[in-house]
């Protein structure tokens, strides 16, 4: 559960510090953690895709700067492919296989 806002998280990587502290806190975590943090920050954007070929979610900044609330999951540098600036609803994956169906 996520703590109430605190006045000292007036930056994206204070936000990160207070609530995605280190690794354990961060796995499996993305979509949670980009929702609490667009709702923090109104000028971030949802950004879906994969991070080094795993299904995963971060945020985008207004000057397109990648902001990853999760990134510390990540043992390795981390390569982005964005599939969709939104959530993706049930019927647009097929978690099986990881295919994605978006209307185009």
């Amino acid at each position: 559960m996520l703590k109430s806002k605190h006045e000292s998280c007036n930056t994206y990587k204070n936000w990160i510090e207070t609530y995605y502290p280190n690794k354990k806190s961060c796995i499996n975590k993305c979509n949670e953690a980009v929702r609490a943090m667009v709702s923090y920050f109104n000028e971030l954007t949802i950004q879906v895709g994969y991070a080094n070929g795993i299904y995963h979610c971060w945020c985008k900044d207004a000057e397109g700067n990648i902001v990853d609330p999760t990134a510390k999951q990540f043992n390795a540098e981390i390569k982005y492919t964005l599939i969709a600036n939104r959530f993706l609803n049930k019927h647009e994956i097929e978690p099986a296989t990881g295919a994605i169906f978006l209307d185009t």
